[in-house]
C-alpha cells in the first residue's frame, strides 16, 4: 500500500476514507495471494504424494491412528457382520491373528510320476537272518516343469499314378493324384499353427516381445529372426480380421459397454514422431453373458471413431471424464453416458491425503463408500 503524500487532502474525514479503501485493497490482495501459495503448496503436496506416496487406496485402523482418515469401503465388508451397512469409514485390522500356513495340494488332474527311492538289497536282511518287511512308505510331492519341446512337423503327401497307362481321355481327371496341401492361417510360412498361437500367446498374453522370443528360441538352436516373427503375426492379423469385425458387430448388439483409453508408443509410424503418442482403445461388453474385450488403435486420442461404431447403440456406455465421450454422447438420445465413481472419488481421496479434516470431502468418500459395500452384496 503506497500513498502520494503530496497528492493527500487536508480534510481528517477525507483521509480516513482513503486509508480504509486502500487498507481494503491491500487486505485482498493479500487474500488472493495467500489462497494462490495454499494451491501452490496443495499441488506440490499432491505431486509428492504421486511420486513418492502410496498408490493403494485401501486404508486401515492402524493407518488412522498414524494419521491418516479414509478406508476403502468395500474392504470393511465382513460377511458376519450383522449391519445391513458399513458405517465406518476405516476397516477394523484384528491384532495377533495369522493364517495358518502350509503348502498347499498340487491339483489332482496334473500327471503323477513316481520316483522309488529304495535301499540297497543287501540292506533288506535284519543282521538276525529275517528278510525286512515293508511297513509303510514316506511320500511327497514335488512340482516339475518339462521345458517348452521344439519339433519339426514333417507333412508327406504321397503321389500316385497308373503305371500301365497315361491317363484316361477324361482331361479333368490328374494324371498324378496327390492330396492337397492342408490350410494354413499363415500360408508359405516354415511356423505351423500351433507355434504361432504359442508365440502370439506369450506376446500378447505374456508380454513376452519377439525378440526375447527370438533369443529364447536361439538357446535351444533355432535361429528364428524377429522380423519372421513380425510378418507371420501380420499375416495372423490379416487372416482373423473378418472374425474380429464380426465380434466388434455382436459386442455392439450389448445394453452395457465400457469404454477407456491408454496411452501407446509406436515407432516408425508415418507422419509421426516416435515420442509422439498413440492410443489403445479397449471396449468391454457381453456377448450371451460373457464378458468379452474388444482393442482398437488409433493414432490419436479423439473418440471420433465410436460414431460409426456406435450408430444404432441403445443402452448404457461407461467411461472416465474425458471431454472427447461427453461430447459424443450427448447428442445421442438412446445412450445413457454412465462415469465411474472411482474416477470420481479420487479426487476427494487426494483432497484427504493432503487435508485429513476435510469434511466435505470424508462425506462424499464415505458416500461413495456406501454405494461400494451395496455393490459387493450384491454381487
Amino acid at each position: 500500500m503506497s500513498l502520494d503524500l503530496n497528492s493527500l487532502p487536508d480534510d481528517v474525514e477525507e483521509l480516513k476514507r482513503i486509508i480504509i479503501l486502500e487498507n481494503n485493497k491491500y487486505q485482498e490482495e493479500l487474500r488472493l495471494q495467500k489462497q494462490k501459495e495454499s494451491e501452490h503448496l496443495d499441488q506440490i503436496e499432491r505431486l509428492k504424494i504421486q511420486l513418492f506416496g502410496r498408490k493403494t487406496e485401501k486404508w486401515s485402523q492402524i493407518e488412522k491412528d498414524q494419521g491418516f482418515l479414509f478406508n476403502e469401503i468395500e474392504s470393511s465388508l465382513q460377511e458376519d457382520s450383522p449391519e445391513p451397512e458399513e458405517e465406518s469409514l476405516f476397516s477394523p485390522v484384528k491384532s495377533h491373528t495369522r493364517k495358518k500356513t502350509g503348502r498347499k495340494p498340487f491339483p489332482d488332474y496334473f500327471p503323477r510320476i513316481e520316483i522309488l527311492h529304495d535301499i540297497p538289497e543287501i540292506d533288506k536282511t535284519c543282521s538276525c537272518g529275517h528278510e525286512l518287511t515293508r511297513i509303510g512308505e514316506d511320500k511327497s510331492e514335488k512340482l516339475d516343469i518339462i521345458p517348452a519341446k521344439i519339433q519339426v512337423e514333417v507333412h508327406i503327401r504321397p503321389k500316385y499314378a497308373c503305371k500301365h497307362c497315361e491317363g484316361t481321355s477324361d482331361e479333368t481327371l490328374p494324371v498324378v493324384r496327390i492330396a492337397p496341401v492342408p490350410h494354413q492361417i499363415a500360408e508359405k510360412s516354415m511356423l505351423s499353427s500351433g507355434f504361432l498361437a504359442h508365440t502370439l500367446t506369450q506376446k500378447f498374453a505374456d508380454a513376452l516381445p519377439f525378440y526375447r522370443q527370438a533369443g529364447i528360441l536361439q538357446r535351444s538352436g533355432v535361429d528364428i529372426s524377429r522380423s519372421t516373427l513380425s510378418n507371420t503375426a501380420i499375416q495372423v492379423f490379416e487372416k482373423l480380421s473378418p472374425m474380429i469385425e464380426d465380434v466388434r458387430r455382436e459386442l455392439f448388439k450389448s445394453k452395457y459397454l465400457q469404454i477407456d483409453e491408454t496411452i501407446l508408443q509406436v515407432l516408425n509410424e508415418e507422419g509421426k514422431l516416435n515420442t509422439s503418442k498413440s492410443y489403445m482403445w479397449v471396449i468391454r461388453g457381453f456377448i450371451r453373458e460373457k464378458p468379452v474385450v474388444l482393442y482398437h488403435y488409433e493414432p490419436s486420442r479423439s473418440a471420433k471413431f465410436l460414431e460409426e461404431w456406435i450408430q444404432g447403440f441403445e443402452g448404457i456406455i461407461q467411461t472416465d471424464g474425458f471431454e472427447s465421450y461427453d461430447s459424443l454422447l450427448k447428442v445421442k438420445s438412446k445412450i445413457l453416458h454412465a462415469g465411474c465413481w472411482n474416477h470420481a472419488r479420487r479426487r476427494f481421496f487426494e483432497i484427504l491425503k493432503i487435508d485429513s479434516k476435510n469434511v466435505q470431502a470424508e462425506w462424499i468418500v464415505k458416500k461413495i463408500g456406501k454405494l461400494y459395500t451395496i455393490e459387493s452384496k450384491a454381487k
